[in-house]
């Protein structure tokens, strides 16, 4: 038991005391000091990394929009609509999963290969043909191969389902 000099209020007290017994000034401990020390070095790289995540994506706006600038209307035109043919497949893709994973006998048990590997075409009426494949319990328990002509009709924002049918069992 030794004697120490409060902070507040200069007087010795017992180094056993968790507060000074004149002023009543708790005493902090090193573990106490260190986690403190822990947190503001936390706070203080997370707010770098924010503010270098935000100049980052500046930069890449920047360097978009630049390379954007140099193509030609005819090259913005085509990338566009490579885009939104993407945006159409994909959105076919997800409602052909959801309305697939909705028929199967046990959905949970669906073992379907990446949407991002089904062939995807689209169709002259203006429907887009999605053919997911992959495997799934049949009614008996037994793991079955599967694919599917999955024919979507993409209507402004949404995407309608016009028939699901098993082209291999």
């Amino acid at each position: 038991m030794a004697l120490i000099k409060c902070k507040e209020c200069g007087k010795e007290h017992s180094t056993d005391a968790k507060a000074c017994p004149n002023c009543g000034k708790r005493r902090t401990s090193g573990f106490t000091k260190a986690v403190a020390w822990f947190f503001a070095f936390v706070g203080v790289m997370t707010i770098w990394g924010m503010i270098q995540g935000q100049q980052t994506s500046e930069e890449s706006a920047r360097a978009e929009t630049q390379r954007r600038a140099a193509m030609s209307p005819e090259q913005r035109a085509a990338e566009d609509a490579a885009k939104a043919k993407e945006e159409r497949f994909s959105a076919a893709r997800g409602a052909c999963l959801i309305v697939l994973k909705r028929s199967l006998n046990d959905p949970d048990s669906a073992k379907l290969e990446a949407t991002s590997r089904w062939f995807v075409e689209d169709r002259p009426d203006g429907t887009v043909l999605v053919q997911p494949s992959g495997r799934a319990k049949n009614a008996f328990g037994a793991y079955i191969n599967g694919v599917w002509n999955c024919v979507a009709k993409p209507e402004g924002g949404n995407v309608r389902i016009v028939s699901l049918d098993q082209i291999r069992p």
